[in-house]
C-alpha cells in the first residue's frame, strides 16, 4: 500500500467519524464498529508508514479501564465522543500533511441507501425476512419502532421516519377480526399507514398480504403480492421487480477483460 492509497482510506475512515457519533456506547464508552475502526487506522496506518513513523504515534492511546456501572449515561456518552474527537484530530494532521506535501486526494463520496418505509403489524418473522431481504438488495429498510424517537409521539415517529423513505413496503399480516365477515383484516396502525403513504409516496407502494388476510374494500382494488410466513419467494419476486420499476435498484452489468457483456 502506497501513501496515496493510505491517505484516501484515512479519509474513508475520517467520514465514518460522524456517523459513529450516532451510535450507543456501553459501559465502557466503546461500541464494535468504533473498536473495528481503530483497527483499521492502525493497521493502514503502520502498512503504509511503518510502526517507528510520526504518523502512528500520532495514533490515541485508549485507556485500559476496568468497567464501572458509577457512570451516568451522559458521562460514557461525553467520554465516547472525546474518543472520537481525539481520532478525528489524529486523521485530519495526517490528511492535510500530505495535502501540503502534493498528494492530491479525491473526495469522498458516501452514497446514501435509498430506504423503504415498512409498515407492519407486529413483530413476526415475515417482517424480520422482510428486513434481511431489502437489506440484501441493498435498501435500508426503515422500521419507525426501531429508529430513535427524540421525544416524538408514536404518531410523529412514523410520520418522520415515512417522509425520510423513497418507497413504501405494506406488510399486512393477520391481525384484526372484521366484525361483519369474521375474517381476518390488517391492524388498524396498518390501515392508517397505508393512507399516510398513499399520500407521500402515490405508486411507489408495495402491498403484501398475508394468505388468509383480505385487506377493506378501499385498498382491495390495488395489486398486491400473496405471501405466507414459510413461503416468501413470489413476494420477493415483487419487491425486487417493483424496485427496480422505481429506479430504486440499480441494475450494474459486469466486465470481463474490460468489456461490458
Amino acid at each position: 500500500m502506497d501513501k496515496r492509497e493510505a491517505i484516501e482510506l484515512l479519509q474513508q475512515k475520517l467520514a465514518e467519524i460522524a456517523r459513529l457519533r450516532g451510535l450507543p456506547c456501553d459501559n465502557d464508552s466503546d461500541n464494535k464498529e468504533f473498536k473495528l475502526l481503530r483497527y483499521h487506522v492502525a493497521d493502514i496506518i503502520e502498512t503504509a508508514f511503518g510502526k517507528d513513523s510520526s504518523e502512528y504515534k500520532r495514533i490515541p492511546i485508549m485507556p485500559i479501564k476496568t468497567l464501572t456501572f458509577r457512570q451516568t449515561d451522559a458521562e460514557r456518552e461525553q467520554e465516547y465522543n472525546g474518543y472520537l474527537d481525539s481520532y478525528e484530530i489524529c486523521l485530519k494532521s495526517i490528511i492535510q500533511k500530505y495535502e501540503k506535501l502534493g498528494i492530491e486526494i479525491q473526495p469522498t463520496v458516501i452514497e446514501e441507501r435509498p430506504k423503504a418505509f415498512i409498515a407492519h403489524g407486529g413483530e413476526s418473522p415475515s417482517l424480520n425476512k422482510l428486513k434481511q431481504f431489502l437489506e440484501a438488495l441493498g435498501v435500508e429498510p426503515l422500521v419507525a419502532e426501531e429508529q430513535p424517537s427524540e421525544g416524538r409521539s408514536v404518531g410523529e415517529n412514523v410520520d418522520w421516519y415515512a417522509r425520510q423513505a423513497d418507497c413504501a413496503v405494506i406488510l399486512a399480516t393477520k391481525g384484526d377480526i372484521d366484525g361483519k365477515t369474521g375474517g381476518f383484516i390488517p391492524r388498524g396502525n396498518v390501515l392508517i399507514e397505508i393512507g399516510k403513504s398513499q399520500e407521500l409516496f402515490k405508486d411507489r407502494i408495495i402491498y403484501l398480504l398475508q394468505a388468509g388476510t383480505k385487506f377493506p374494500t378501499n385498498i382491495s382494488e390495488k395489486v398486491w403480492g400473496r405471501f405466507t410466513t414459510q413461503r416468501m419467494d413470489d413476494a420477493f419476486i415483487k419487491i425486487a421487480r417493483e424496485l427496480k420499476k422505481f429506479g430504486i435498484l440499480r441494475v450494474v452489468k459486469p466486465k470481463r477483460r474490460g468489456v461490458d457483456v
